[in-house]
């Protein structure tokens, strides 16, 4: 009986040495991580405060309105970081992004902005064409936004054949989308060319050329395979009991003598050829802020081959040194209703009144759109002027 109470008392005497001697092996052992721990972030305090109070230091050693300016623009600029710090934070999950992605970012929101900005002020300045076209062309929401993402998207459609089974009065549509959105170019021209039933052609803001113009929508052919099919007055093209000019016999073909002067060509074999519209339906042609299709050679063009234009836009274009003789050839355009000559520098009252004959000429028109034109001294004698002999005439400026 003793000796079993002598083990068991040895027993827990061993035990307890035992525990005694791991105990403070495992407390040494925490003690140390903590010190460590303690001693980085005391590490990481001074660094900070070394960092915090440099500018304190050297702050002797500068002038006093130059230490002032450098500390207000230290503080504006953490200011700044912790705007963006905060910006982000609501934008984004998780930490903040390292400042490179930042800059990255603010290029791609740059870009974002200015094109914004730049489809703004497309629309706006093609208000006056929309308002004068508007009720020939309402457009269903779905269908607008539908032709805004073709339009955004065209060049996927560069290769693919089914685009050229588009309806023409939706292609026309899209042209007038591409014009805000994504401005034709010679790499998407092949894929508006193939029509020949356009109503409107709506190039606002393109880059073609005039070369390329002329041969995506005229057509050279010889006098003598089309001297039956010439007629020399416009009037034989439309059918009489048409108040509106809207019947047209296709078998013919209006040709008005072309001044040779402005073609590249005048050989023999030149002169031989005639050009006529590949758009005998073409009524309203919209040309604005196209800066590579010279005034008179284009408005020659359109003189001699579309004499049953309604509407024409020649907004933001051409210069002071052919912008007046253009708009002189242009006036031989018996038809038009409506003539936008808007944000042309070169265009003034006094333009207006000596280069065209208004006594003669563009008997029909009914608005004629010069807003943000040059120096106008006295709009109301063009009002009054234009409005002689000419109903419901309107004089759009501002």
């Amino acid at each position: 009986m003793v000796k079993g109470s002598r083990q068991k008392h040895k027993h827990r005497f061993h035990k307890q040495i035992s525990s005694n001697n791991y105990a403070p092996t495992i407390q040494h052992k925490d003690n140390e991580s903590t010190n460590q721990v303690s001693s980085l972030l005391d590490k990481l305090r001074k660094e900070v405060r070394f960092n915090n109070g440099s500018s304190s230091v050297l702050s002797p050693t500068l002038p006093q309105p130059a230490f002032n300016y450098l500390m207000r623009e230290h503080a504006e600029r953490e200011q700044q970081e912790r705007e963006e710090r905060d910006v982000m934070r609501q934008r984004v999950s998780g930490p903040v992004p390292p400042k490179s992605w930042l800059v990255a970012w603010k290029g791609e929101v740059g870009k974002v902005e200015t094109m914004e900005l730049l489809i703004k002020e497309r629309k706006e300045k093609r208000k006056v064409w929309d308002e004068s076209t508007l009720l020939m062309r309402e457009i269903p929401t779905l269908l607008e936004s539908c032709l805004k993402i073709v339009a955004i998207n065209v060049k996927s459609y560069i290769s693919c054949p089914y685009f050229s089974s588009i309806p023409t009065h939706l292609k026309q549509l899209i042209l007038s989308f591409l014009s805000i959105y994504n401005p034709l170019n010679e790499e998407i021209l092949p894929l508006f060319t193939m029509d020949t039933e356009y109503e409107e052609l709506d190039l606002a803001n393109s880059s073609i050329n005039f070369e390329r113009l002329r041969k995506s929508f005229w057509k050279i052919v010889r006098k003598q395979n089309c001297e039956n099919n010439l007629v020399e007055d416009w009037e034989d093209l439309v059918d009489q009991n048409d108040e509106y000019t809207d019947v047209i016999s296709y078998r013919r073909t209006f040709s008005k003598q072309i001044d040779l002067a402005n073609e590249d060509d005048t050989s023999s074999e030149n002169s031989k050829k005639t050009y006529i519209s590949k758009l005998p339906k073409l009524r309203r042609l919209n040309l604005a802020f196209n800066n590579n299709i010279p005034g008179i050679p284009l408005s020659f063009l359109l003189d001699s081959t579309l004499p049953l234009l309604t509407h024409l836009s020649i907004a933001g274009c051409f210069n002071r040194e052919d912008g007046p003789h253009s708009l002189r050839i242009l006036s031989g355009l018996i038809n038009l209703l409506f003539l936008d000559v808007s944000y042309c520098g070169w265009v003034t009252d006094q333009i207006i009144l000596q280069v065209i004959n208004w006594d003669r000429d563009l008997k029909s028109l009914r608005i004629l759109a010069a807003l943000n034109c040059g120096n106008w001294k006295d709009v109301e004698l063009v009002r009054k002027t234009l409005s002689k002999n000419r109903r419901l005439f309107e004089l759009w400026t501002r």
